[in-house]
């Protein structure tokens, strides 16, 4: 599983960075899309070397997405 990283906009156009492990981009994106996000772009290469705990701080986990955030699903 690797990290990946998403730019995803929701039904009120607020934009978020969303982080999660994944064995690929598209599986990433797919589980972002069941969840109702629109995914912009993906951003894991603009967050290479960085650990764990850094991109917490700067990004959503996708777990937390619905229960943590105020996202609205498209």
């Amino acid at each position: 599983m690797a990290i990946h990283i998403a730019l995803i906009v929701d039904r009120s156009g607020r934009y978020a960075h969303v982080w999660g492990e994944a064995p690929s981009w598209g599986k990433f994106s797919d589980q972002l899309e069941d969840l109702g996000a629109e995914v912009v772009e993906e951003q894991t290469d603009d967050w290479e070397g960085s650990t764990k705990d850094e991109i917490s701080e700067d990004c959503v986990a996708i777990n937390q997405l619905l229960s943590g955030t105020d996202f609205l699903p498209h």
